[in-house]
């Protein structure tokens, strides 16, 4: 994908968002959802905007997914009332780094702070419309194995925004822990769209 970060900035700005750019390590964590609905790809990515120790802007995208996996959309829905699917939008101060399992993450930061679709169907397609909840817990952003070469989403996400890759997430997380020396543990998560670049 073709993403600058004057371009990032530019974007989320329009949409009445707040974007940081005030300090190095400053950080602005997004995603950007594919106009893909394939269901199980890592199609869509998560990314990091902030200015280096120099003031230069930085930008870094990795792949990821921001929709759940089949696993969860049709063989055991995540929550009574359908898996979530997180809704575009700026959610501040969502996430404080902690544990996902057994490793560092950013973990979901209380309750209310998320805004999600349910899918409740068992269809194995996305369902992104309709009702909004935002009752969701354990929202998180990891990543898959650091033991094996993940292809397709699985069981990774049952609404968590997952990185594909565990090298491309340890370099995530290199950038998050400089900047929670600065700033404190609280970051915040701004999901686009595809179709918001074109």
């Amino acid at each position: 994908m073709n993403l600058d970060y004057n371009k990032l900035q530019d974007n989320i700005l329009s949409k009445g968002f707040a974007f940081f750019d005030d300090g190095t390590y400053n950080l602005n964590i997004f995603g950007i959802r594919s106009s893909d609905v394939q269901v199980d790809e890592f199609n869509d990515y998560i990314g990091i905007a902030y200015r280096d120790d120099f003031n230069n802007p930085c930008l870094k995208l990795f792949k990821a997914t921001t929709k759940p996996g089949l696993y969860w959309l049709k063989n055991k829905l995540g929550n009574i009332k359908g898996t979530a699917i997180l809704s575009p939008g700026q959610y501040r101060g969502c996430w404080s780094l902690g544990y996902h399992k057994s490793y560092q993450a950013l973990v979901q930061k209380g309750m209310g702070n998320f805004q999600v679709w349910r899918d409740n169907d068992s269809d194995g397609d996305l369902d992104m419309e309709g009702q909004v909840f935002n009752d969701v817990r354990g929202l998180n952003l990891h990543t898959t194995s650091f033991k094996n070469d993940i292809d397709q989403v699985g069981a990774y996400s049952a609404g968590c925004q997952v990185i594909q890759d565990d090298l491309d997430f340890q370099i995530f997380l290199s950038i998050i822990l400089r900047s929670a020396n600065i700033y404190g543990n609280t970051f915040s998560y701004t999901l686009l769209e595809q179709n918001d670049f074109i």
